[in-house]
């Protein structure tokens, strides 16, 4: 199979109202009620794959918070059209759907928003692609995420203790951010768990620029994808020694300047860390 080209999969950063994106992402149920249930997930590039049944049919999804909505792999769009943009200030037209049904196990999904279309160049390198797991589906469950362990919990319930650490979250437009500290400045961050990437800054940024008079970059060319298909990007890359989220500090932290739209921390940021989306009381707890 091919290498992977996936890096950065901020996918769903919408040009549209954040109460239409706030009732899309707010339509349908969980069946039952309650539920909990853990399972083992799989990587490609770091990026979280897990197998969801749709419509009776189990197919591979990719793990993404910064997708305002899932989006279905469909070889031709249905439902009503629209161009949406992604990470790379590209656009893609994509149609839209209700999704009758979105299991994992036996908790099913019922009646949720999603977005469908070709994602060429992204399902030759995921075997059974399905699509991406967004907003739409995440924000109904509370998700804990062992990432050294491969490991993820759903379940509508608290399922961690005190030992983990409180992380402020806020939304906006539909999408989570928090804070992280660097050098004793606090920086918004976009949390995308669609993007393999440790720590990603826009390089017209101010943060972007004292960095790479403070640090050690060198430069670097591959392929990302995003909405529109796989695209080359120059950028550079150093590491960062500390950044601090919370209380809790993490070392060693690849950071890559490029043509990002925004600030982010993706899911390599926490490769070493227990996370817990806990949407029950908006915020995130962690453990090293």
């Amino acid at each position: 199979m091919k290498k992977l080209k996936i890096l950065l999969l901020s996918l769903l950063i919408l040009n549209i109202s954040c109460s239409s994106i706030t009732n899309k992402q707010n339509k349908g149920n969980v069946v039952p009620e309650n539920f909990e249930y853990k399972t083992k997930f799989t990587t490609l590039k770091s990026v979280m794959i897990l197998p969801f049944e749709i419509n009776g049919v189990t197919k591979n999804f990719i793990f993404d918070t910064g997708a305002d909505y899932s989006i279905i792999q469909r070889d031709s769009m249905i439902g009503k059209t629209n161009n949406y943009g992604g990470a790379s200030k590209r656009k893609m037209r994509l149609g839209s759907e209700i999704i009758l049904s979105m299991k994992i196990n036996n908790i099913d999904f019922t009646n949720t928003f999603a977005l469908n279309g070709d994602m060429k160049g992204l399902k030759e390198q995921i075997p059974n692609f399905g699509g991406i797991i967004g907003q739409s589906i995440i924000k109904k469950a509370n998700w804990l995420i062992d990432y050294p362990n491969r490991t993820i919990k759903l379940s509508n319930k608290n399922i961690v203790d005190t030992n983990y650490e409180t992380i402020k979250r806020t939304i906006e437009k539909g999408s989570p951010y928090t804070y992280i500290t660097i050098n004793e400045t606090d920086y918004k961050v976009m949390v995308d768990f669609g993007s393999s990437a440790d720590f990603n800054i826009p390089k017209e940024s101010k943060l972007a620029k004292e960095l790479l008079i403070q640090h050690n970059f060198s430069n670097n060319e591959r392929e990302r994808y995003t909405l529109g298909g796989l695209q080359k990007l120059k950028e550079k890359v150093g590491i960062l020694p500390i950044i601090k989220l919370g209380n809790i500090k993490f070392e060693n932290i690849k950071t890559t300047i490029n043509s990002a739209k925004e600030a982010k921390i993706g899911i390599g940021f926490f490769k070493d860390s227990k996370i817990y989306i806990d949407n029950i009381n908006d915020n995130y707890k962690i453990k090293k």
